[in-house]
């Protein structure tokens, strides 16, 4: 997969709103800290587990977890630079940082690995190529995990749809992930956005 269209389209973002929801392209915080609360109820806090948030943005996960008093580890993973500063320069050196999960130099392994919003724009990327980019990176996520994965992605049941965001079917990607991943699975498309939480456990 090329980045440099997806660094640029987030960059600009982030250029002209900082680190705000707008800032990662989100409506607004109501919205993203939704997201944030769905993807939290999969996770067990009680003994503060090690989190990787790939594609983290400013690490505003990480914020939502100081403010709920929701104890963790967490490392952010991001592929664009002024990302990676921000979150390092909002909460500590190492925070996060920069690269992919194909890239990522590291042998640890986390509880919980999640993504909030990382495969949704697709830009000018067709479809299969892009579906194919997005199981890669569920497998990936699955590997570096020890309790499961928790992400968001568009749901297909809209109004609407935009061009430049991937709407995955839900019948394909329940059918890989039984076959790749687990059985052990739960589809949450109960709360108020155009979109799915999937938490995948070992």
């Amino acid at each position: 997969m090329d980045f440099q269209e997806i660094k640029k389209y987030y960059k600009d973002k982030f250029e002209s709103f900082g680190h705000t929801a707008q800032g990662m392209d989100w409506k607004d915080k109501a919205s993203q800290y939704l997201r944030f609360e769905i993807i939290s109820k999969y996770m067990d806090f009680n003994s503060s587990p090690t989190i990787l948030d790939v594609g983290c943005g400013s690490s505003e996960f990480l914020n939502f977890c100081l403010i709920n008093k929701l104890q963790c580890n967490y490392k952010g993973l991001d592929i664009t630079e002024e990302m990676v500063a921000s979150s390092n320069n909002r909460f500590g050196p190492n925070t996060a940082v920069l690269g992919d999960l194909f890239t990522f130099q590291s042998n640890e392994q986390f509880d919980y690995v999640i993504a909030s919003g990382t495969f949704n724009a697709k830009l000018n990327s067709d479809n299969e190529n892009w579906k194919l980019f997005f199981y890669d990176n569920l497998l990936k996520m699955f590997e570096k995990s020890k309790k499961g994965i928790v992400f968001n992605c568009m749901s297909e049941h809209v109004d609407w749809t935009y061009d430049r965001l991937y709407y995955p079917n839900i019948s394909n990607l329940t059918a890989f992930i039984v076959e790749k991943l687990s059985r052990k699975f739960v589809i949450d498309h109960s709360y108020d956005l155009y979109e799915m939480t999937v938490y995948i456990s070992k």
